[in-house]
C-alpha cells in the first residue's frame, strides 16, 4: 500500500485498530498520494488517554516556558517551510506561493499566541479592607480539534496554539482529505513537547472524529467546517456540558457602492472570491454593485476572471487551484446548473476543464434571484454572483438577508456609509476596502450559523481556560 500514515500519538508513530484505510488523493492529477486509516474508537481512546497523562506537567508550566517551547516550535516550521508547503499544495491544490503564505501565517502565530500567554490576566474586584477577591485561569485539559482541508495548517493551529499555551494538551484530528501536511508539520516542528501534549489521530468523521468528540475525558471541542457537522458537535457537547468553540459555515457579502474606486473594488472581488479556488469560510460569495456602476464593475470582474492563471498549484505561475475533490466539483456544478435554470447568465467562467484534476474556470453570474441554491447554501468555491441595488439601505437588507453572519466586506469612500455598514451589518468581522480582517492577537466572533464563540486572540485563548473566582479573608 502507497505511504500508509501512522497517526503521531505521544510523540511516536502509532499504527490504528482499524485495518481500512482511506485515499488522499492529488486534486490536481487525481492521483494517489498516500493512505490514512479510517480511525476508530480504539485510536481516539489511545490519543486521550495520551494527552490525559501529558496533562499535570504541562499546565504546571509557567507561561514563559510554554512560549519557549511555541518559538522553537515556529523555528521549526521556518526550517521545514519548503517540504511542509509542498506536502499542502500536493494535497490541498493551492498555488504553492500560497501554501508558503500559510507556513508563513502559522509560524507568525505560534510567536504571537506564545506572547499573549505570557500576558494573560485575571482580574480582581474592589473589597473591603482585608479582603481580597480575585480570578485565576487555569486550563480546561484535554482540548480536541477538528481541523478543515481549505487551510488546514492555519485552522488547525488557530485551535492547537492558544490551547497549548494556556496550558492545555490538545488531540488534533486533520480532515481525512489533507492530513499529511498537517501530519509531517506536528512532527518535525512540535516533537520538541513532551510526550502526549500534541497528538494526531488520522481518519474520518464518523470513524475518529465523533468518538473523540464523545469522549469523556475530552474537556473543550474547537470545530472549523460545516455548519451541519458543526450543529452535530454542538448536540455533543451540549449533552455533555462540555465547552465547544465552533467556526461554521459563511455566505460572505461584500458591497460595492458608486463612491468606491471601481477598479480596485473589482480586483479585491476577484482576491475574495477566487482565492484559494474561493474555498474559504469568509469567502465572497455574493456581490452587491450600485445599480449606476454595475454594468461597467461587471465587465471589470469578468477581465479579473479571465486573467487568472488556472492549474497545477506546483507550478509558479499559477494563480488558481484545482477544487479539492470531485464532491466539492459536482456540489459547484449543481449550483451553476441550478442558477442556468431559474433564469441567471454565466457572464463568464463556470465550465470544468477538460483534463486532469478538479479544475473549474472561476465564474461571474448576473441576473440572480434570491432563491437559486448559489443564494441559499454555502458554495465554497469560485463563483461570482453579482446582484445590483438601488440604495445604501437595501444593500445592508440584502446583506443581512442570509442564515450566515462569519464576515462582510464593504468598499465605499464614504466615511458615513462606512459607519453605518460596520454598526448594522450583522456579522462578526468587518472588513471595509479591504479583505483582512483581523491583525495578530485580534479576535470575532461568528453570528448567526456561522458559529459560535471567540476565535483568534486574547478571548479565544480565555474560552480555553476555566475561570477560578477566590474570594480570600486575611482573618477567621
Amino acid at each position: 500500500m502507497k505511504n500508509l500514515q501512522s497517526m503521531w500519538i505521544s510523540n511516536g508513530p502509532v499504527e490504528s485498530e482499524d485495518a481500512a484505510h482511506l485515499a488522499v488523493v492529488n486534486p490536481a492529477n487525481e492521483e494517489l498520494i498516500a493512505c490514512v486509516p479510517q480511525g476508530c474508537a480504539a485510536d481516539a481512546d489511545r490519543a486521550v488517554e495520551a494527552a490525559r497523562r501529558a496533562f499535570a506537567g504541562w499546565s504546571a508550566l509557567s507561561p514563559v516556558d510554554r512560549r519557549l517551547a511555541l518559538r522553537v516550535a515556529a523555528n521549526n516550521m521556518q526550517v521545514h517551510a519548503d517540504t511542509i508547503a509542498r506536502t499542502l499544495t500536493l494535497e490541498n491544490g493551492k498555488p504553492i506561493g500560497q501554501a508558503m503564505t500559510e507556513v508563513g501565517i502559522c509560524v507568525d502565530m505560534a510567536l504571537a499566541f506564545g506572547e499573549l500567554a505570557v500576558h494573560l490576566r485575571g482580574g480582581t474586584q474592589g473589597s473591603r479592607l482585608g479582603d481580597l477577591v480575585f480570578q485565576c485561569q487555569e486550563p480546561r485539559g484535554v482540548v480536541a480539534c477538528i481541523v478543515p482541508w481549505n487551510w488546514p495548517l492555519v485552522a488547525g493551529l488557530e485551535g492547537v496554539l492558544p490551547a497549548l499555551a494556556v496550558g492545555n494538551v490538545v488531540v488534533m484530528k486533520p480532515s481525512e482529505k489533507t492530513p499529511l501536511s498537517t501530519r509531517f508539520m506536528v512532527e518535525q516542528c512540535f516533537g520538541h513537547f513532551p510526550p502526549g501534549v500534541l497528538n494526531v489521530l488520522l481518519g474520518s468523521g464518523p470513524g475518529s472524529g465523533e468518538p473523540l468528540v464523545r469522549h469523556p475525558d475530552v474537556d473543550a471541542v474547537v470545530f472549523i467546517g460545516s455548519e451541519a457537522t458543526g450543529r452535530r458537535i454542538g448536540r455533543i457537547c451540549g449533552e455533555a456540558l462540555k465547552k465547544c468553540i465552533l467556526e461554521l459555515g459563511g455566505k460572505d457579502p461584500m458591497i460595492i457602492d458608486e463612491t468606491a474606486d471601481l477598479q480596485r473594488a473589482a480586483r479585491l472581488a476577484a482576491e475574495s472570491a477566487y482565492g484559494n479556488a474561493g474555498q474559504n469560510c469568509t469567502a465572497t460569495e455574493r456581490v452587491y454593485v450600485a445599480r449606476t456602476i454595475f454594468d461597467e464593475f461587471v465587465a471589470v470582474l469578468c477581465e479579473q476572471a479571465r486573467g487568472l492563471k488556472v492549474g497545477d498549484g506546483m507550478l509558479a505561475d499559477t494563480q488558481m487551484g484545482p477544487i479539492v475533490d470531485t464532491l466539492q466539483l459536482a456540489k459547484l456544478e449543481r449550483q451553476i446548473a441550478d442558477a442556468r435554470e431559474r433564469g441567471a447568465e454565466v457572464v463568464w467562467g463556470g465550465r470544468r476543464l477538460l483534463r486532469k484534476g478538479y479544475f473549474l474556470e472561476p465564474a461571474v453570474l448576473t441576473d440572480i434571484s434570491a432563491d437559486m441554491l448559489m443564494m441559499r447554501e454555502e458554495t465554497f468555491g469560485p463563483l461570482a454572483p453579482v446582484i445590483p441595488f438601488d440604495d445604501f439601505d437595501e444593500a445592508i437588507s440584502l446583506a443581512n438577508a442570509s442564515t450566515y453572519g462569519l464576515s462582510a466586506i464593504v468598499c465605499t469612500a464614504s466615511a458615513v456609509r462606512a459607519m453605518k455598514a460596520l454598526q448594522t451589518l450583522d456579522a462578526g468581522m468587518i472588513k471595509i476596502n479591504t479583505l483582512r480582517g483581523k491583525a495578530p492577537g485580534a479576535t470575532s466572533e461568528p453570528r448567526k450559523a456561522s458559529g459560535l464563540g471567540h476565535g483568534y486572540g486574547i478571548e479565544v485563548m480565555q474560552e480555553l481556560t476555566r475561570q477560578k473566582s477566590v474570594h480570600w479573608r486575611a482573618e477567621l
